[in-house]
């Protein structure tokens, strides 16, 4: 697919290189941050970074729905990987230059998000330029597979260079990779749709939500993955704290724990569309698993017991977001989807910063192991949530 479509495998390359470069700085800086603080605080502040890289695709969403249908895919992409290019230079060079006081690292963060949170939407939207449609799904695919990459490459990455050289090398290291992906999209061709330059049929969020009126069951899936959302994602506050606080372990042990999340992810996302049933029976199902999986972990502190059922809930959420994104790509008109996808950015990370703050206020007084407890029981009713209304929609023929 990647040599049939070798536009699409240049805007892919960019896409792995400038989330490799987010995850490795959020990754050091989150151990940094850990070594900077008493154990009392470690929840807080790494709750309050993750909020940081979360705050961006909600709180802009309607900015990136502009931005993304008024102007080509290929200036967006690059201008976004360009932004970030200059903010992780600027943050090494004052790095390998002073102390860093502590305070300094999240708005770069922040900074950092918001140039990611406006190229993914973006490269969502751009994947019917860049293939044919018999390839859509294979491309969303290999889309969705760099969260994985990313995830397993970049916490593996950031974790060991953060240790190596510091907080100034993994920002240096970052710039330059920000940069090729700016090459990369610089290099791809894109076609656009016909009738995707009418502003009146794009709309904006609002007309994009009473558009999804129309799709109940894509609709009732997107409130119900934010709900999950908000337990899932607090894994990456869950992961650092246990790290530190129950296994005591190095930073490496946490690029570990997280990387076998991606690792099961990447496994999902490759699966996934060969599973078979109704997309909310798939989803339940995965949701469902994703909570069992943290029960073992919350009862018996043991690094490898841990990353296999990391591994298991890896897998989980990778195969239920191909699942859904193929069919999000092919349920919602063409003209709709620059907004869709920025809504449902936003809507699925809503919860993301919520949740960071409220699982690291949690986390300074309660166990981690508590909290992956905590997560199992939390995604029980959405789980039976899904089921129950996707039994109904298959019932009645609806799949969407």
């Amino acid at each position: 697919m990647l040599i049939r479509n070798h536009h699409f495998a240049r805007v892919w390359g960019a896409q792995l290189l400038s989330q490799s470069a987010t995850r490795m700085y959020q990754m050091a800086v989150m151990w940094w941050l850990l070594g900077q603080v008493t154990a009392g605080e470690r929840g807080l502040a790494s709750g309050a970074l993750l909020a940081c890289a979360a705050l961006p695709p909600v709180l802009c969403a309607p900015l990136i729905a502009r931005a993304i249908a008024r102007h080509p895919s290929r200036g967006v992409l690059r201008a976004s990987v360009s932004a970030a290019a200059v903010l992780a230079a600027a943050i090494a060079a004052y790095a390998a230059s002073a102390d860093v006081q502590m305070l300094a690292v999240y708005p770069v963060m922040l900074g950092l998000a918001a140039c990611q949170a406006l190229f993914d939407p973006c490269l969502s939207k751009s994947v019917p330029e860049l293939v044919d449609d018999a390839d859509i799904e294979d491309a969303t695919a290999f889309e969705q597979s760099t969260f994985s990459l990313v995830g397993m490459a970049g916490a593996l990455l950031g974790a060991a260079l953060v240790e190596l050289v510091g907080l100034a090398g993994v920002a240096a290291a970052g710039a330059l990779a920000y940069l090729g992906a700016a090459l990369l999209v610089t290099r791809a061709r894109f076609t656009p749709l016909p009738g995707a330059e009418d502003e009146e049929a794009q709309g904006g969020l609002s007309r994009t939500w009473r558009m999804l009126a129309d799709l109940p069951f894509i609709r009732l899936a997107l409130i119900c993955f934010a709900a999950a959302n908000f337990f899932i994602n607090a894994t990456f506050l869950v992961l650092p704290l246990y790290t530190k606080n129950v296994l005591d372990g190095p930073a490496l042990t946490l690029g570990l724990l997280e990387g076998s999340l991606w690792l099961g992810m990447l496994l999902g996302i490759f699966t996934g569309g060969r599973l078979p049933g109704h997309p909310g029976h798939i989803g339940a199902a995965c949701i469902a698993l994703f909570g069992a999986a943290l029960v073992l972990p919350g009862l018996v502190a043991d690094r490898e017991l841990f990353v296999v059922c990391l591994v298991v809930a890896g897998w989980a959420v990778g195969a239920t977001n191909v699942v859904f994104v193929a069919l999000f790509q092919r349920s919602v008109p063409a003209a709709a989807r620059p907004a869709f996808f920025a809504a449902m950015l936003a809507l699925l990370g809503a919860s993301f910063p919520l949740a960071a703050l409220v699982f690291g206020l949690i986390g300074d007084v309660v166990s981690a192991r508590t909290l992956c407890l905590t997560q199992a029981v939390g995604l029980l009713p959405v789980a039976a949530l899904l089921f129950a209304r996707a039994r109904s929609s298959a019932r009645s023929g609806d799949a969407c």
